[in-house]
C-alpha cells in the first residue's frame, strides 16, 4: 500500500486503507504518486469531509466524462422528460434514456462500496473509461449502492459480469442488478423497464405531478433559492 503526505484534512484511517484513495488525492493536491496501473478517481469533496449523498468516481483523474455528461447528456435527457410531461403527453419518447444503462450494487456500508471499487480497479478496469457514483439518495435507508453507468448493451453486460465478481468477494450477500434510465424519474412513471419501447405509454398518470416537481428540484433548485 502506497503512502503519501496530503494537504487536505484526511482522516488517518482513510489515508492508507485503500489504494483507491492513494491514487485519487494527488490528482487534486498536486502530489504525484507513481502509478503501476489504471486507477479510479473519486470526487475530492469526499476526502475533504463535505456532506454528499452521492460521490462520483471515474477512470479519468479530472472526472472529465462525469462533468461533461451533466450538461451534455443528463440535463438534456431530464429536460426531454420534463417538457413532455408539462405538455401533458400520454406517451414519452425516451430518447437517450432508452440507451442509458445503470449497473447497481446494493451493499451495507460505504466501506463495502469502496472495497468493491478497489477490487474492480485492480482486476477489471484496464484502460477503458468507467464512471459512476456511490452512496445513497435516501437518508432513511441504511444500505448503500454503487451505480456504474453504461451507454450500450455490450458495455452494460461486461460491467454487470465483472462487478458481480467483485461484489460477492466483498459481501457474498451483495445484490447486483441493472436497469434502463434513472429509476427515480422513469420507473414509477412508466412501469417495468424490461417492457419499455423507445416511445412508452405513461402507466401511472398520478405520478406525473410528483415527477415534474422532482425534476424541478433537480434542475432548478439554484434559481428557486436565488443562487
Amino acid at each position: 500500500m502506497r503512502r503519501g503526505y496530503y494537504d487536505p484534512p484526511v482522516p488517518p484511517d482513510l489515508m492508507v486503507r485503500y489504494s483507491l484513495y492513494a491514487c485519487t488525492l494527488p490528482t487534486y493536491t498536486g502530489i504525484t504518486l507513481k502509478a503501476a496501473m489504471a486507477k479510479l478517481h473519486i470526487d475530492r469533496r469526499y476526502f475533504l469531509g463535505s456532506e454528499k449523498k452521492w460521490v462520483s468516481f471515474e477512470s479519468n483523474p479530472t472526472l472529465e466524462k462525469t462533468k461533461g455528461d451533466i450538461y451534455g447528456r443528463c440535463a438534456p435527457c431530464i429536460m426531454n422528460l420534463y417538457e413532455q410531461l408539462r405538455e401533458g403527453k400520454g406517451e414519452i419518447n425516451l430518447g437517450t434514456a432508452y440507451r442509458c444503462w445503470k449497473v447497481v450494487v446494493l451493499l451495507n456500508t460505504i466501506e463495502e462500496c469502496l472495497d468493491v471499487l478497489a477490487e474492480f480497479e485492480r482486476d477489471f478496469l484496464g484502460e477503458r473509461p468507467v464512471k459512476g457514483r456511490f452512496g445513497s439518495g435516501d437518508e432513511t435507508k441504511s444500505t448503500k449502492v454503487i451505480v456504474f453507468s453504461a451507454e450500450s448493451d455490450i458495455e452494460k453486460d461486461r460491467l454487470y459480469s465483472e462487478v458481480k465478481v467483485c461484489a460477492v468477494r466483498v459481501n457474498p450477500e451483495a445484490k447486483v442488478s441493472f436497469h434502463r434510465a434513472c429509476a427515480e424519474l422513469y420507473h414509477e412513471l412508466l412501469g417495468d423497464w424490461k417492457e419499455w419501447k423507445e416511445t412508452e405509454t405513461i402507466k401511472r398518470p398520478e405520478m406525473v405531478k410528483p415527477i415534474i416537481e422532482r425534476i424541478r428540484n433537480v434542475l432548478f433548485w439554484e434559481k428557486e433559492r436565488g443562487l
